[in-house]
């Protein structure tokens, strides 16, 4: 593509073609002008000899001088009929290499434009940067995109060229002043020969590169403010192609264009982070609400209905004293009796996981809380024909809440009775993880579909709706007082493979509200003697706890 440009005019304000001679016109009347030349050398001998009756000899020797001039004469017209053949070439030359030169810029331009479309935000939020630079980056050098992490460290996120796959990835420090908007410089170059755009960069900041650069750029990529986002930086060994206005200018022009893309992708990130709070909040707020209906139902519930089940239970046990055991009337007192003390723990259970009290903290030792529950629940396991397979591990004293504890083991090995009606076998393992325990319930029951995993955590979702079973309000009650210790529980389950139940705590406790709550002791020494074993010091003995669940 070649820009139309009007002539310069001459002096006098005459175009080159305004008047005078063209080329051809010039050339046409010099062969005119020496093709008459010799007519007129001839006349004028021939005028003089008849004159001056001279003779032949004087003709002859005139008309030699005359050739011999013509032949100067014709010698110098070509010379110049030559030179000017050269520069009308010349100028061809220089009007061809410019036109292709616009042409390439032209096409490098429509590469860039084709590219920065690469920088439009994909479905999950992300940005692709390597197509930019490969429009841009000449063909041997080696272009690459560092995006600063932190206030102290950059990484390269992108880079094309030979040198790339030593430079992708590579984290370096930021250098004091780099992420500065005042004194950080836009541009910066390097140059084997000398020459400068804008500050001049020390080679030890090109990445430690080992290989031979002769020219380096680097352009710093800035957000509306003027901060600091990274830097662009192209490498060359072939010379300083890179160095030159036009490519710095390109440089400068993608810089801006990536730094807005940060800019967006950063905008992005924190729109998403803020909406995954507020889905969080509302979520909370949700369960809030269920939690206080829950609450005024459980309340009123128990007051309406303790009342009533206290007179069934007494009465019920009356009759039970009086009928002797043979009489099938004892055995429906027994079912009354036993009907009121279920309807008392669901109530029990209503008021509990509505209105949760906060976790009482004493150092205790998971593997005794796990023995002393499972001792609880041997007799229902042998009339169920289940068998315990128990392994514990080398913990550390936690921090916890033995009682509520006790009764989330207690929820999940009763689960695990309900999976196996036929009988299986039940395996119980505690083991210590990096900075986390867990204790791991797993049966060999029936297993659960997708469906049912997600909604086991909910309240009053129960499997046993119907059959006589629980109220679906353990696993809700349990998630409860396992997240009440900063823990989490892990579900694993599939239809036909059973389920595994990974109850995970931290190993300390440092974010907890309230104190440690150890009898007779400071919680500021108890803090101090966590990593100690638990012993009866702590009351948290087996033998102890086994009374307190009883």
């Amino acid at each position: 593509m070649i820009a139309n440009n009007p002539e310069r005019p001459m002096p006098g304000g005459r175009s080159p073609r305004a008047g005078g001679l063209g080329p051809l016109a010039r050339i046409g009347a010099t062969v005119v002008t020496v093709a008459a030349i010799p007519l007129a050398i001839a006349l004028g001998l021939f005028a003089v000899e008849d004159a001056f009756e001279l003779g032949s000899g004087f003709f002859v020797a005139a008309l030699a001088v005359a050739f011999v001039a013509v032949v100067a004469i014709l010698a110098v017209g070509l010379r110049d009929l030559r030179a000017a053949d050269a520069r009308a070439t010349e100028a061809i030359d220089r009007a061809a290499a410019a036109e292709a030169a616009q042409r390439a810029r032209a096409d490098e331009l429509a590469r860039v434009l084709g590219a920065s479309e690469s920088l439009a935000f994909t479905g999950d939020g992300q940005v692709d940067y390597l197509g930019l630079l490969e429009a841009i980056t000449p063909d041997g050098a080696t272009a690459f995109l560092v995006r600063v992490e932190s206030d102290t460290e950059a990484v390269v996120v992108a880079a094309h060229g030979p040198l790339a796959a030593s430079a992708i990835g590579v984290r370096r420090p930021v250098l004091p002043g780099e992420a500065g908007p005042s004194r950080a410089a836009l541009i910066a170059s390097f140059s084997a020969s000398g020459q400068v755009v804008g500050v001049a960069m020390p080679r030890e900041h090109m990445l430690g590169v080992d290989s031979e650069i002769e020219a380096a750029l680097t352009v710093r990529l800035v957000d509306h403010s003027g901060r600091s986002l990274g830097w662009l930086h192209v490498l060359d060994h072939r010379g300083e192609r890179i160095l030159e206005p036009s490519f710095v200018h390109l440089a400068q022009l993608v810089a801006s264009q990536i730094g807005v893309a940060m800019e967006n992708h950063a905008l992005l990130a924190r729109v998403r982070h803020q909406l995954v709070e507020v889905q969080r909040v509302q979520a909370q707020l949700v369960q809030a609400s269920k939690l206080g209906a829950v609450g005024e139902l459980a309340a009123a519930v128990a007051h309406e209905v303790n009342n009533p089940l206290a007179g069934i239970l007494g009465f019920a046990e009356l009759l039970m004293t009086e009928l002797p055991a043979g009489d099938p009337r004892h055995d429906e007192a027994v079912v009354i009796r036993d009907e009121a003390v279920r309807s008392r723990g669901i109530i029990r259970a209503l008021l509990e996981f509505a209105r949760p009290r906060p976790p009482q903290r004493i150092p205790s030792s998971l593997n005794d809380l796990a023995r002393s529950t499972l001792d609880l629940v041997r007799y229902r396991a042998s009339e169920a024909n289940v068998q315990i397979v128990a392994e514990f591990g080398d913990l550390p004293c936690l921090e916890i809440d033995p009682d509520a504890f006790r009764q989330v083991l207690l929820n999940l090995f009763n689960n695990a009775f309900d999976a196996m009606p036929e009988g299986g076998e039940l395996r119980v393992k505690t083991l210590a993880q990096q900075e986390r325990v867990a204790v791991v319930v797993a049966d060999a029951g029936a297993g659960m579909s997708v469906e049912t995993k997600s909604r086991i955590f909910q309240p009053f979702f129960s499997t046993h709706a119907g059959t006589g079973g629980g109220t679906g309000l353990g696993l809700s009650v349990s998630l409860q007082v396992v997240e009440s210790h900063g823990g989490t529980i892990h579900v694993e389950s599939a239809p036909g493979q059973g389920s595994v139940f990974t109850v995970w705590l931290p190993k300390s406790s440092p974010a907890f509200d309230g104190e440690v709550l150890v009898p007779g002791m400071a919680s500021s020494e108890a803090a101090s003697r966590q990593d100690e074993p638990c012993g009866a010091e702590f009351g948290t003995t087996s033998a102890g706890r086994g009374r307190e669940a009883a």
